[in-house]
């Protein structure tokens, strides 16, 4: 190999080091701030997901005297009011905080689960050439 080569050869090895390592840090850190929220600083999560604060869908109507509306109507209101329910259920409250975190842990722990292979196998490489010029 050439000397330009190696060099080459190196830079590379040495930033997806750096790259994959920058992406396990991130990774520990989004986990280690979901953990932090949950333990310690629980309103600092309630403000943060905008779907958990989102509004409701257009459609808002209270239950009432529905005595005139035909039949159609009647049960058009009624799937409205269950679309409602199932809205508030999934979308307000210490349900929809839960999704949430747990889907921020998720991509976190991908995150780290790719890169932390990545990291080693490179470093390997690195280790092996450094003793192999030694």
């Amino acid at each position: 190999m050439t000397s330009k080569t190696k060099l080459i050869r190196s830079v590379y090895l040495y930033l997806a080091a750096l790259i994959s390592l920058i992406f396990i840090a991130v990774g520990t850190g989004r986990v280690i701030n979901a953990g932090l929220k949950y333990y310690f600083f629980p309103k600092a999560e309630k403000g943060g997901y905008s779907r958990c604060n989102s509004q409701p869908p257009g459609y808002s109507a209270e239950k009432g005297d529905f005595s005139t509306a035909i039949e159609e109507q009647k049960v058009e209101i009624e799937i409205l009011l269950y679309e409602y329910e199932q809205w508030k259920k999934e979308n307000a409250g210490e349900e929809c905080y839960t999704q949430e975190r747990q889907n921020n842990i998720v991509d976190a722990l991908t995150i780290m689960i790719i890169a932390i292979p990545i990291c080693g196998l490179h470093w390997r490489i690195i280790k092996k050439e450094k003793k192999e010029n030694e």
